[in-house]
């Protein structure tokens, strides 16, 4: 008996939302990648292991054996325009599945890890007469799935700062290897450290992607209230197209400068924190600092609406800078280029001691940033980094 099909087009994410009947077996053979790479869309849950959770699992498995009927699983698919037409066309449950394995398909687990576990405890896989409900998101971008993936998430489980930084990761390190080649990422379990300019950790480039988003140097924030803007920003900022390419660029203009710091090889000595220009951006509260300036400089101060027209006027202005300013760096040779950078100046204030060491740096680099960025004229006059590094 073939199972009719129902389609409906989601026009605010562009996204086509399919709801099938799928045979257990089928099902499982569909998602068995996505399952072992923990849903195939980072931020998804790993099978629960805590006691409690288990229990409530194995009441789950015994009821499904019992003949229960759970809500949809949520599965996701990124493809091209051509194809999602086609998805679109179908009229059963079987030539979708059909359609989805001959054209080999990689999907997401977006909302179910846990069913999807219960599932495949309580069946063989082979079991051809149990059926179950899917939900098949088929969006042309993975942004437009990370986005239905917070609104599903989200008012359902705590999203805290860790789970939105390990939900976005992956497709935030696709996109910046493929827009900026010139980008080295050191993937999550790569033990290698950053040895020049350039080189960063995936997990840093998310934290970078979160403070940018928030306009925040703290990214540790507790508060409640903060932990809602920085979900709202997240959110909007996912669901739309033009914010990951701002984020994106800002990171090129550290990579830029990166580049021209990494020239002062292992100035300072003794148990100075920056010894070599490369540390700048090493440091987590260095890197932080650079992108949140830019960020309220492009997007204004957190908490404020922003409006990308404005925003990619206001990034411009500061490509040009950084423009202007690499190319009258490169002017300089090494003796005079450490003069200007100062390092000498910027481990004396980091050395300062005020409050957590952490927010202390973090403040401190933005502050020497937006200087930087706002004032780059005068300070290439004067010919020194030192007003930056002592703002207030």
């Amino acid at each position: 008996m073939a199972h009719p099909l129902l389609i409906l087009e989601d026009k605010n994410t562009r996204c086509a939302s399919l709801l099938a009947t799928i045979e257990l077996g089928a099902y499982l053979d569909l998602v068995e990648k996505a399952y072992s790479e923990q849903g195939g869309l980072s931020g998804q849950r790993a099978p629960i292991r805590t006691k409690t959770a288990l229990k409530i699992r194995n009441r789950l498995v015994q009821d499904l054996k019992n003949g229960a009927v759970i809500p949809p699983v949520v599965v996701g698919v990124v493809c091209g325009v051509t194809l999602k037409r086609k998805l679109k066309s179908l009229k059963t449950s079987e030539e979708l599945v059909m359609l989805l394995e001959k054209n080999g398909l990689d999907l997401s687990i977006i909302d179910g890890m846990q069913r999807t576990t219960a599932l495949r405890e309580a069946f063989d896989t082979n079991n051809q007469s149990h059926f179950i409900r899917v939900e098949i998101w088929a969006a042309e971008k993975v942004s437009s799935l990370i986005y239905r993936m917070l609104v599903l998430n989200t008012g359902q489980v705590p999203w805290d700062l860790k789970r939105q930084l390990d939900t976005l990761y992956r497709p935030i390190i696709s996109e910046v290897q493929k827009q900026l080649p010139g980008v080295q990422i050191i993937g999550l379990d790569e033990t290698n450290r950053r040895s020049q300019a350039g080189e960063y950790r995936s997990t840093r480039v998310v934290e970078l992607f979160l403070a940018f988003t928030s306009r925040s140097i703290d990214i540790d924030i507790k508060e409640k209230v903060a932990e809602e803007f920085i979900k709202i920003d997240l959110t909007e900022a996912t669901s739309s197209d033009e914010f990951l390419p701002l984020f994106i660029r800002a990171l090129d203009l550290m990579a830029k400068l990166d580049e021209q710091f990494d020239r002062i090889k292992q100035n300072s000595e003794g148990k100075t924190r920056v010894k070599n220009g490369k540390d700048i951006f090493t440091s987590s509260p260095g890197s932080i600092g650079f992108v949140v300036a830019v960020a309220e400089l492009v997007l204004g101060a957190p908490g404020f609406d922003y409006d990308l027209i404005s925003a990619k006027k206001n990034l411009e202005k500061i490509e040009r800078i950084v423009k202007s300013l690499t190319k009258f760096i490169q002017k300089l040779d090494v003796p005079e280029f450490i003069e200007f950078v100062d390092l000498e100046t910027l481990n004396q204030m980091l050395s300062v001691q005020s409050g957590k060491v952490g927010d202390h740096d973090r403040n401190l680099y933005k502050r020497a940033f937006i200087t930087l960025l706002k004032r780059s004229k005068e300070i290439m006059v004067q010919g020194t980094m030192t007003p930056c590094w002592m703002s207030r």
